[in-house]
């Protein structure tokens, strides 16, 4: 087989923005970048899109673990995914090489770092649990926070006008049928229903 490319990822969120300090210094053939919105985080196009790209022999570079996977079931299938695709992982902080050239030692580190960062990811939903019913108990909880903001409502315009049925769409903007048919109500008696979404999403 040829010589593969050479592919970074990088994931940042809208509170971050920056992403160009991920991976900074390193030649690459092509770079994807997801930018989390409010309603994209477990829909991430970019990542999509590489692992529609990479073919086998090709090495993905990730700044650190936490950043391809937001825990280790995540992580897993992920990596999992691009293994069998014949491609190497390079998570650059960590200094672990996955692939055809990893050894035992590569294996073990990743499997350590990657019971850390599940660990730390159930334990913030668990803090997050006891906060709610914190507050709930004290009457000051008003649950979540709506979705359905402007980059949310240009989102589901775009997607009502494709062939994809309303349980694909709902499932790609990570949110149930019900509130997928509760926000389309919103859109069609919104008075900013008109507003142009000349805007990226």
């Amino acid at each position: 087989m040829g010589q593969g490319k050479k592919i970074g990822y990088k994931r940042v969120s809208t509170i971050e923005q920056n992403h160009e300090s991920q991976l900074n210094g390193l030649e690459l053939d092509k770079v994807f970048a997801d930018v989390e919105t409010g309603y994209s985080t477990k829909n991430r196009h970019q990542l999509q899109l590489l692992k529609d790209y990479v073919r086998e022999d090709d090495i993905v570079f990730v700044e650190c673990m936490d950043r391809l996977g937001r825990n280790g079931y995540d992580l897993d299938e992920i990596v999992e995914f691009l293994l069998k695709k014949g491609v190497q992982i390079n998570f650059v902080r960590e200094g672990i090489v996955l692939g055809k050239k990893n050894d035992i030692m590569s294996k073990l580190a990743y499997d350590m770092m990657k019971s850390f960062i599940h660990f730390f990811s159930q334990l913030a939903k668990e803090r997050q649990r006891i906060g709610i019913e914190k507050a709930k108990k004290e009457g000051k909880y008003r649950g979540g926070k709506s979705k359905l903001d402007f980059f949310m409502q240009c989102k589901i315009k775009e997607l009502m006008q494709t062939r994809k049925t309303k349980s694909q769409i709902s499932k790609e903007l990570g949110i149930s049928r019900f509130t997928l048919y509760r926000y389309l109500e919103k859109i069609q008696h919104a008075t900013s229903e008109n507003q142009s979404c000349q805007i990226q999403v």
